[in-house]
């Protein structure tokens, strides 16, 4: 069963610059698609494992209730899934909701990076699937940019990745598929000192053992039994995750590292900082490299997709807990082409056009390598 159509109203009709944070591009047949960009023994060996024809489907329990993540408007004309066809991305997306940059994160490269390939076949793939999507879709339009993929099973090949195409002047950031290894672990840190020095952020998508990166639990406690328990649990990888990067001593490592988390809401932030504040203030002397209040750190290094959008009944209230966050700590997403994505016209409106216009542009403006 698809989904129900987009309705109009949720279309851009005002002047606001928007830069989408998360759109998902989908590589039609492949593994199949990007055998021209690997060597032909590599190819040879996917072929005689029959790895083009899989689907890597996730567990039943994962899948849709309604059948299909994907919006049913979203197929192009000449048949596909929806955003396979990066000319119609460019006009149903771009050009319908007068988007003026979208950030390209392919979670199919994100899947046989981490753990759904081995060592020596993710870095053949990631490879593979990056060149692919910039010789595919980055050519259509210059206003489709583009977070290259890394294999995370290997740090080493992954930093080598960014600074081989970490230069292309529409890669604005470094897509990190997670395992099952807090983010702050010194496993992370040569990524991390190849997209400092590549003034790339990383971009973290929501994970789990659900077939999209099949990392770290999603939940603590245990893995969910059905959709909708997995969805409502995305955040608390994002709570680990952001404490883990705080407390370990990332960001005085790498002062100038950002990093975003894309699809893990944002609303769980707040009661988060407060208990990191008040905890480091008491045991400080337990983490001694870290030397400012871990809200500090967190201002300065760490944003937030506004996909998917928990709003509160009153609208009001949603708008005051974001003031309490701060402005800076948002960029736009749709999610596109997604079931619950989110467009400009419809998201965030009773924020003032001043802080819209932050978190529609300025923050992901400063945030993503854009030139």
């Amino acid at each position: 069963m698809d989904l129900p159509e987009q309705p109009q109203n949720s279309r851009n009709s005002s002047s606001l610059k928007v830069i989408d944070c998360d759109v998902h591009p989908y590589v039609k047949d492949g593994i199949k698609s990007v055998f021209p960009y690997m060597p032909e023994a590599w190819k040879q060996r996917f072929i005689r494992k029959n790895a083009h024809v899989s689907s890597h489907a996730r567990p039943l329990k994962y899948e849709h209730p309604n059948g299909n993540v994907n919006r049913v408007d979203a197929r192009p004309p000449c048949g596909g899934i929806s955003g396979s066809d990066p000319h119609f991305l460019v006009k149903d997306l771009l050009e319908k909701n007068k988007i003026q940059h979208a950030v390209l994160n392919c979670l199919q490269t994100g899947s046989l990076c981490s753990t759904l390939a081995g060592t020596d076949e993710s870095v053949v793939l990631c490879s593979a699937f990056n060149d692919f999507l910039v010789d595919q879709w980055l050519t259509v339009d210059n206003r489709l940019k583009f977070a290259m993929s890394v294999p995370s099973q290997d740090p080493q090949a992954s930093a080598a990745e960014i600074r081989r195409l970490g230069k292309h002047p529409q890669i604005v950031a470094v897509s990190l598929p997670l395992l099952n290894i807090l983010m702050g672990n010194r496993y992370w840190w040569p990524i991390y000192a190849a997209a400092q020095e590549m003034d790339l952020p990383i971009l973290v998508h929501v994970t789990g053992p659900d077939s999209i990166f099949y990392g770290p639990p999603i939940s603590a406690g245990g893995i969910p039994d059905s959709y909708v328990e997995r969805y409502v649990t995305l955040c608390q990888a994002g709570e680990s995750s952001v404490n883990s990067l705080v407390f370990s001593g990332v960001f005085e490592k790498f002062p100038r590292l950002k990093v975003i988390f894309v699809e893990y809401g944002f609303l769980w932030l707040l009661p988060l900082l407060w208990r990191m504040d008040r905890t480091w203030r008491q045991l400080r002397h337990e983490v001694p490299w870290v030397k400012k209040s871990p809200v500090e750190y967190v201002h300065k290094h760490i944003r937030f997709s506004t996909q998917p959008l928990d709003e509160p009944r009153e609208p009001k209230d949603l708008d005051k807990l974001i003031e309490l966050m701060g402005y800076d700590q948002l960029c736009f997403s749709t999610d596109y082409p997604h079931w619950d994505n989110d467009m400009p016209g419809q998201s965030l409106r009773g924020l003032p056009k001043a802080e819209r216009e932050k978190i529609f542009w300025d923050n992901a403006y400063s945030t993503f390598r854009m030139r």
